[in-house]
């Protein structure tokens, strides 16, 4: 069984899972726009819903600097 992390809050989710996977590009990127798409709400807190290669064909949606 994987087991996935699950963040209290929106912000918290963003800073903790997004912001370290954008490292120092996290200007370059839309990150709430990220988070809108990769996260879920589900009993009490916030879980990533993609896999990896789904997150980052979202992220390069969100690039600001393309």
């Amino acid at each position: 069984m994987d087991f996935v992390e699950k963040y209290s809050n929106w912000q918290d989710a963003i800073e903790l899972l997004i912001y370290p996977a954008l490292g120092d590009f996290v200007e370059d990127f839309d990150a709430e726009a990220i988070a809108d798409e990769v996260l879920d709400y589900q009993d009490g807190g916030f879980v990533p819903a993609v896999d990896e290669e789904e997150f980052w064909e979202i992220v390069q949606k969100h690039n600001l600097s393309a």
